[in-house]
């Protein structure tokens, strides 16, 4: 499960049954819990949130690291 954009639903549930019963049980709550869309509206959490959550907790090295930003215009005009 080294490849973590690439990684179906059917390797995570697989690599949780390997860890054992802690790992399957948070699976399982992941599934049942929601997030609020910014409607306001609860929805359940996609494949590409259970897949982040599970990788935050048991892969965190794997997970693809956010490019660093250029300063904006106003971060150089502000550091004058």
């Amino acid at each position: 499960m080294k490849n973590y954009k690439e990684t179906s639903l059917v390797e995570i549930i697989n690599d949780a049954k390997l860890r054992g019963a802690e790992a399957t049980e948070m699976l399982k709550q992941l599934v049942v819990s929601t997030s609020i869309d910014k409607n306001g509206y609860e929805k359940p959490l996609s494949f590409i949130q259970i897949r982040k959550a599970y990788y935050e907790k048991y892969y965190p090295e794997y997970l693809p690291k956010a490019k660093e930003r250029k300063p904006s215009m106003k971060d150089l005009i502000l550091a004058l």
